[in-house]
């Protein structure tokens, strides 16, 4: 076991969270497609949705906490979208990653559905 000691001064104007005191997670995850998918992506985008919502009984729907699927740039090479969920899962151990493994397999699933590959 090692023991740190740090002086009050440096802790004073720092923000600690404590894990274990928290009851949400979020999966954040940024998907880039190829322009030529453009016209497909509207129909992605609810599947991704529909998807998680089925795999993740967790999942938060209720208003209280974002979940946001949207096509939210251009960029030189890539459409970009940005999946925004969130969990009454703690953000730690097992029960935390089988959660985020389960919505990353709902948002490869929905892209796998619809013939689109990412960039």
């Amino acid at each position: 076991e090692t023991v740190t000691i740090l002086p009050n001064s440096m802790l004073s104007n720092q923000k600690f969270t404590n894990l274990s005191r928290i009851s949400k997670s979020q999966v954040r995850q940024t998907l880039r497609f190829h322009y030529d998918d453009a016209e497909k992506l509207p129909q992605v985008l609810h599947d991704i949705k529909k998807e998680i919502i089925r795999a993740c009984p967790a999942i938060i729907t209720d208003g209280s906490r974002p979940f946001q699927v949207h096509w939210t740039d251009y960029r030189s090479d890539h459409l970009e979208v940005l999946v925004d969920v969130h969990f009454n899962v703690k953000p730690t151990g097992n029960d935390y990653y089988n959660n985020r493994q389960r919505c990353l397999m709902a948002i490869q699933t929905a892209v796998k559905n619809n013939d689109v590959t990412f960039s």
